[in-house]
């Protein structure tokens, strides 16, 4: 678990420390606006979830963290009941009777009350430029798929298809969105874009047992969904697996907001916390969240995607057995997975650039006397020195060189007026209280089991004395938005040197 409010410092200037805890919290699924006013239909308060008082054995990496109770499958969602109950013919004339068009296209059949509008239309177009991507991604045939349908039920007035017959009275009851072997429920959702979303969820998991007959332990299963599904529309071009740049382009999704907001309350979640999902994960809307950021992280970290990606092989195991052996798959690489989450959810924003965030792992050896000349780019998130210094030792630090920080918008200059940058950084614009470019320095134990010494830093600047509190390895990177690095170039050369008396 990690610590909070702690004020540690080195002692050079005022660099101060911060760090956060990680526990968890429950709530129902919902339609999440990033605005904080915004009254949500069917959310509901938080409420802590009960603690057992030693670990599980699956999965626990670490003795000293708190988890939840041990995964167990989802029961629901959707295979559904017998295949009889799924195959009650449909009667035209009630249908239309109701008020409910049919919209017909390659893979999917559309219901709905809705009024005529260009993105509904859009919806079979949606899934039928899917479904190669999910080929793609998951190695499944394209001419496997080249017949399937799966048919949805596009809901503003439940009574309605009730009385058409389109529901089927096994159904259970849902708030947002059900998949029912291949008949999928939507209720209207408050954007279009979270509309297409829950689509493109509910599909996910329809496409997933279609082929594999399961979709994972409920972290995997909902995260997968989630991951698949968050996605950009022009009209014409579909891309899953997309990173929102902002919280426009996803109206009412909503995950970033909340992982935002249960750090800042110390609610946060360690990866393996995350893995232990219990069967109740689909009702609470945290999970949704939570479960798309551990699987996105996972699938697009530069360093962890090939062993995430090759284990989905397993995808059909909803047992505790699947995440246990992802983190045995990852081995001595685990100690990284766990240091660059914590960065990763601790920072967390619209845009988040995981590659350039990623940290390489360097081999580590003692800081000897002699001066050392490290590079730190400025395009590149926390980086690793590769030196180990001991508590009390003191330190010269020295920065020198220029950098771009920053592009600022032009008409004339199509790629942006660069803002320049020395170590001290640029007060036009701050970055978590500091000003954008400073140079800032971490300590941390790459291969420890508890909190990250990245989430405790301090602003170092051009340089000073500083003295070393703790034993561990070195980090430096300039301050700046985990969004925005692409836009930057350049590289400092940071010297340090031990002080002897």
């Amino acid at each position: 678990m990690m610590c909070s409010g702690s004020q540690n410092r080195f002692s050079m200037g005022s660099v101060a420390w911060c760090c956060l805890l990680l526990v968890s919290c429950s709530s129902r699924e919902a339609a999440q606006s990033d605005n904080p006013v915004a009254k949500q239909k069917g959310t509901t308060s938080t409420k802590r979830m009960q603690q057992p008082a030693q670990p599980p054995a699956p999965v626990v990496v670490s003795p000293n963290t708190q988890t939840q109770p041990a995964m167990q499958p989802l029961p629901i969602q959707i295979d559904g009941p017998a295949a009889a109950a799924r195959k009650n013919p449909l009667d035209p004339e009630k249908i239309r009777a109701q008020g409910i068009r049919t919209i017909q296209g390659q893979h999917l059949t559309l219901y709905t009350d809705m009024p005529t509008n260009a993105d509904i239309q859009s919806l079979p177009k949606i899934l039928e430029l899917a479904i190669p991507q999910w080929c793609e991604y998951f190695h499944v045939a394209p001419e496997k798929m080249a017949a399937w349908k799966v048919s949805v039920c596009l809901i503003q007035e439940r009574q309605k298809f009730d009385a058409a017959g389109l529901i089927p009275a096994t159904l259970p009851s849902f708030e947002h969105g059900y998949a029912f072997g291949n008949r999928l429920f939507i209720n209207e959702q408050p954007s279009a874009y979270y509309r297409r979303h829950l689509l493109l969820h509910e599909a996910t998991h329809a496409f997933m047992f279609e082929n594999f007959s399961s979709a994972g332990p409920p972290w995997c299963m909902e995260g997968m969904a989630e991951f698949l599904a968050t996605h950009t529309w022009d009209g014409t071009q579909l891309q899953l697996r997309q990173m929102p740049k902002t919280k426009e382009d996803v109206p009412y999704w909503g995950r970033i907001k909340i992982i935002k907001d249960q750090v800042a309350e110390k609610k946060g979640l360690m990866i393996q916390e995350i893995m232990n999902f219990g069967s109740d994960a689909q009702l609470r809307l945290d999970a949704y969240a939570w479960s798309w950021a551990a699987c996105s992280f996972l699938d697009t970290h530069p360093a962890f995607q090939k062993t995430f990606r090759e284990h989905l092989k397993n995808i059909g195991d909803s047992s505790p057995e699947f995440s246990l052996d992802l983190v045995k798959a990852y081995g001595e690489q685990w100690f990284q997975v766990r240091q660059q989450w914590q960065v990763f959810v601790m920072n967390i924003e619209y845009g988040f650039d995981i590659a350039r965030e990623s940290i390489d792992v360097v081999e580590v050896r003692p800081l000897e006397l002699a001066a050392e000349v490290i590079p730190v780019r400025a395009d590149r998130g926390w980086q690793s020195t590769g030196l180990r210094v001991t508590a009390g030792m003191k330190l010269a630090i020295t920065a020198t060189g220029r950098f771009v920080i920053h592009r600022e918008e032009s008409e004339n200059q199509p790629q942006g007026i660069p803002w320049e940058s020395e170590a001290g950084g640029i007060t036009l614009r701050y970055h978590r209280g500091q000003p954008l470019g400073k140079l800032l320095i971490a300590l941390d134990e790459p291969q420890q089991l508890g909190e990250t010494g990245l989430s405790n830093y301090g602003p170092v600047g051009a340089g000073g004395d500083i003295m070393i509190p703790s034993d561990g390895v070195l980090y430096f990177r300039v301050n700046d938005s985990p969004s925005e690095l692409a836009a930057n170039e350049g590289t400092l050369q940071v010297t340090v040197q031990q002080i002897t008396d």
